[in-house]
């Protein structure tokens, strides 16, 4: 399937098609800890100022940001947020801390990435100390780029920068060595605690590896995992391009809407079950989760030009033909032809492949769509 418009082979198209999806991934981390939006891209920002005031070279500082901007990747599986069984508390926190490690391991896969970057990510939560985590590294064993992403991380979290700094001074010794504590503070004076966030270095990116395209198979493929419904979106995506096909969609919605089926199920990463394990996906009860989950998987994506045409159709999957759905109450024609195909698609393929689709034709969903996709199904069977 053709997920983005061709460009010419534009290199830095490609590099920065390749930027936004990492982004993303990044969000989708903070996503499943429960960060804010747009933490991560604040850790990775400070990290790289940490690592300048710090005389770190350049190449360091690039390779601190994009750790900063996956820092929380590994919870993407991890057993302590992965749907399933509920975890106890303690056997929770305690998976939590493997999060750096399959960070680590996630990164090293991602062959565009700079060399440092994997160890900063899976360094990142060791303490000066040796009370860190995951190897209980200590001293000048812990690289100081990993160093500066957990003073990043600790500030982050306060709740009053002056708070910060008292706190940081006070773990001078402890989680933090002497130098980076005064690297923060040197920091927080210069800019008065204040984060300017930072452009993705895209330049420090190397021409190996998957590209934006594969990324987003494999990350979609890992949604799926960690929501508990394996390959999902790649039968989502072949019942909603048969049906597209079926429509005569141009190549511009067939691209978008095969961005959608990739996405979609980012919005489910933050709750602890799969949507439609808790409601039948024919019944309007359970119509404003399935609204919040398209909002949030929209929200995750429209930051990211690359991804933005998916997440329009996303976040419109939730409206009904008859004008009842949610939040906008689009009627008929207002929905996009996407997310309508998008929505039933999705409903279908929780039913297996059911012939109940049919009973929602002309209220959930249009008629026509459903012509659609019910013939494009029985052609895949």
């Amino acid at each position: 399937m053709t997920l983005f418009p061709d460009t010419g082979g534009d290199p830095r198209a490609a590099v920065a098609r390749s930027s936004d999806v990492l982004a993303w991934y990044g969000a989708l981390g903070d996503a499943v800890i429960g960060n804010p939006p747009g933490f991560a891209v604040r850790k990775a920002s400070l990290a790289y100022a940490f690592c300048e005031i710090a005389n770190l070279s350049e190449a360091e500082r690039k390779a601190a940001y994009f750790a900063g901007l996956l820092h929380a990747v590994g919870a993407i599986g991890n057993a302590a947020f992965r749907k399933g069984e509920r975890l106890p508390e303690r056997q929770a926190r305690m998976e939590s801390w493997d999060i750096p490690a399959q960070g680590a391991r996630f990164c090293e896969e991602l062959l565009a990435l700079p060399a440092e970057t994997a160890d900063m990510v899976r360094w990142q939560a060791e303490c000066w100390d040796g009370t860190g985590f995951p190897d209980q590294l200590r001293w000048h064993g812990i690289p100081i780029a990993a160093q500066m992403l957990g003073l990043a991380d600790t500030f982050l979290r306060q709740a009053d920068p002056e708070e910060a700094l008292g706190y940081i001074g006070m773990n001078s010794g402890r989680a933090f060595s002497p130098d980076a504590a005064r690297t923060f503070t040197m920091w927080f004076h210069m800019n008065a605690g204040e984060v300017a966030t930072l452009p993705i270095p895209s330049d420090a990116l190397r021409d190996e590896g998957p590209d934006a395209a594969e990324m987003l198979d494999d990350m979609a493929d890992r949604i799926d995992a960690h929501n508990g419904v394996d390959h999902r979106w790649r039968r989502v995506a072949d019942l909603a391009l048969g049906a597209a096909e079926q429509l005569n969609f141009d190549a511009a919605t067939l691209s978008s809407l095969a961005l959608a089926a990739h996405i979609f199920g980012a919005g489910e990463l933050a709750s602890a079950t799969v949507e439609d394990t808790d409601f039948d996906p024919l019944a309007r009860l359970g119509i404003d989760r399935r609204a919040a989950d398209a909002k949030l998987a929209a929200d995750l994506a429209d930051a990211f030009e690359a991804l933005r045409p998916g997440a329009s159709i996303v976040r419109s999957r939730a409206e009904w033909y008859d004008g009842t759905g949610k939040p906008a109450g689009l009627l008929h024609g207002q929905i996009p032809a996407g997310a309508s195909v998008l929505a039933a698609a999705i409903a279908y393929e929780r039913l297996a492949r059911s012939e109940r689709l049919d009973t929602a034709s002309g209220t959930q969903f249009d008629p026509n769509v459903v012509r659609a996709l019910m013939e494009s199904a029985a052609t895949r069977t």
